[in-house]
């Protein structure tokens, strides 16, 4: 043997020997993984998404190192190729992959909301028939069928995916070790869209029959509470995708909110943050005190209701969302602990069969003015509301509009502003004049529901707080959509109302919620300051986690994001200290009246 064939042969690395298949065969790799590829550039070549994407690129290769052939390999990976296109429209439209809450999300949707996204839907078919039939041509002209990985690449491949968590796990320990491991996994395609889609699924057939949960409850009431002979009517309203910065009452600059903005004894808490970007993962965290993003727990804890259930009380639960039949929806499934349900949004039948259909908001109030003619001595209402969900034109009646959007212009702007074709100012303009409706709307029904409230002469408490927030046209991203972690997808509207009543007996508790108007505090809070206004306990209850306690400790404010990542609020996005957040007090709605309503 010469020089020349012993260093080649057996020195030089089979990637420098054959570069010209090595490049063929990067290339091909890395239109399997494009998704982690796009990823480095959208966060601006961050180290981690760059180390993410050499993870995927080696562990695509993985099962080469152990002998099997290259090109059969990238043959076996051609299903992975097909999913490639709607990966990337997934990406460029809500900055994230494919995961657990997404897919959790497309089970809750219905027709005329994916609607909105048939761009989308037509790019991604489109793009899987190209970039598969690239990929074929690819392989079969540039990668030989005999090529097989070499001692040196598969050092390298092998190298590449054990180095980093054996340098953890001698730094960090082996909890940690085995935690990053599961992160990279999660975060990189392929293994994120179909953990995501297993662990929908999983999440779904797990949730379990509650009442048995209800049964076993154990609960104590304080005496003052227990022993009330008044009348005690309280309600909870969740809202849906409403933005704090559209609301007249937090210093918007259009007169969104003019019925609440003159409702004397409101108390508008000025910094609550979602504890989630989706509604499927922000409402069961109100419900119970499951922390940001652990639905499944949620599923197995007490809730509002089931606690003022066993505490006496009637429950309601109110809807203008849908209702599936035998795949009931997360958020809904705590309607089962109540003793009557209502969707005026449309319910589905047992066979899965069965139409959505449209409601506004204000025909809750009916709902609520029938209950409260039976005169029944303990009841709470939970009114799971529509809110300001797209289409926006369905969401209010023409009596409740108070800027102009024609509804098919306005649906059709909003359909050619989630596909990306329009930045056309007038699109804007009648999607913004639409989103603010909802918004009035939104004012009509909690300044008639207070109304009500506040005629009954009983010892009440009304709570509105949104699920999240909504992108709107001041929006640099995402325009009209949430999902994403923006400030005004998480940054929510509270408000509380107290009868005189309740205020008279219970006078600590208010005074503490007035004392905590300013505090930043979660969402999630919600569901340990609701049992304490009605001085309920149980296992799962922590006091210091109530807006009626003086020992309000909110703790961070943490949100679950759509790939079920868990981010620090305040960290994200400091406080601002500008005008438009300058404290709210308790008398801040009547003085808000004076102010001139523009049309």
């Amino acid at each position: 043997m010469n020089f020349k064939s012993f260093l080649t042969g057996r020195i030089l690395p089979e990637v420098v020997r054959d570069y010209r298949v090595w490049v063929s065969v990067i290339l091909a790799i890395n239109l399997i993984i494009l998704p982690n590829l796009v990823t480095c550039f959208l966060s601006s070549l961050a180290w981690e998404s760059i180390s993410l994407w050499i993870f995927s690129t080696s562990l695509t290769l993985l099962a080469c190192a152990f002998g099997l052939r290259v090109r059969l390999m990238l043959w076996m990976a051609l299903p992975l190729v097909l999913l490639v296109p709607a990966c990337l429209v997934c990406l460029l439209s809500i900055q994230n992959l494919p995961t657990t809450f997404l897919f959790l999300a497309l089970l809750e949707t219905n027709p005329a909301e994916l609607a909105v996204f048939q761009a989308q839907v037509i790019y991604a078919a489109l793009g899987s028939v190209l970039l598969g039939g690239l990929y074929v041509w690819f392989v079969k002209k540039r990668v030989p069928a005999s090529f097989r990985l070499g001692p040196a690449a598969r050092f390298l491949v092998l190298g590449t995916l054990l180095a980093p968590p054996f340098s953890d796990f001698l730094t960090q320990g082996g909890n940690f070790c085995v935690a990053y491991v599961q992160q990279r996994f999660l975060s990189t395609f392929p293994c994120s869209t179909f953990y995501g889609a297993y662990e929908a699924f999983v999440l779904r057939t797990r949730v379990q029959d509650r009442k048995d949960l209800v049964e076993q409850l154990r609960i104590s009431q304080e005496p003052a509470f227990r022993d009330e002979q008044q009348r005690q009517v309280h309600m909870l309203v969740i809202g849906e995708s409403a933005t704090k910065s559209c609301f007249g009452l937090y210093g918007y600059d259009r007169q969104t909110t003019p019925l609440l903005e003159r409702t004397p004894g409101l108390l508008p808490f000025r910094d609550v943050s979602s504890a989630a970007t989706v509604t499927l993962v922000a409402v069961p965290a109100m419900l119970t005190a499951s922390p940001a993003g652990k639905v499944l727990e949620a599923t197995r804890q007490a809730s509002i209701l089931s606690a003022y259930k066993k505490a006496g009380f009637r429950i309601y639960w109110l809807s203008t969302q849908r209702k599936h039949g035998t795949f009931d929806t997360l958020t809904a499934l705590f309607s089962a602990e109540a003793d009557a349900s209502v969707f005026n949004g449309g319910t589905f039948d047992l066979g899965g069969v069965g139409a959505y259909e449209g409601a506004t908001d204000a025909s809750l109030i009916p709902l609520v003015r029938g209950v409260l003619q039976r005169q029944e001595p303990k009841v709470l209402f939970v009114l799971h509301t529509i809110g300001s969900h797209g289409p926006y034109p369905s969401r209010y009646s023409p009596q409740q509009a108070r800027f102009p959007a024609d509804k098919d212009a306005t649906n059709a702007a909003l359909i050619r502003i989630a596909s990306g074709t329009s930045t056309d100012p007038h699109d804007l303009e009648l999607a913004q004049n639409s989103y603010d409706n909802t918004v009035c709307a939104t004012d009509f029904l909690l300044a008639n529901l207070i109304n009500d409230l506040k005629n009954l002469n009983a010892s009440s408490w009304f709570c509105y707080v949104s699920d999240h927030g909504e992108n709107t046209s001041k929006a640099m991203l995402g325009k009209f959509m949430h999902g994403v972690v923006s400030r005004q997808v998480v940054e929510v509207p509270m408000l509380m109302w107290v009868s005189p009543a309740y205020e008279q007996a219970h006078a600590d508790k208010v005074a503490s919620l007035k004392a905590h108007l300013n505090t930043p505090f979660s969402a999630s809070c919600t569901f340990h300051t609701l049992l304490d206004m009605g001085g309920i306990s149980c296992p799962d209850f922590k006091p210091e986690r109530s807006t009626a306690s003086p020992r309000f400790s909110p703790g961070p404010r943490l949100v679950c994001d759509t790939r079920g990542a868990i981010i620090d609020y305040d960290q994200k996005f400091p406080v601002r200290q500008d005008a438009a957040h300058a404290p709210l007090t308790s008398d801040t709605a009547p003085k808000m009246a004076a102010r001139v309503q523009r049309p």
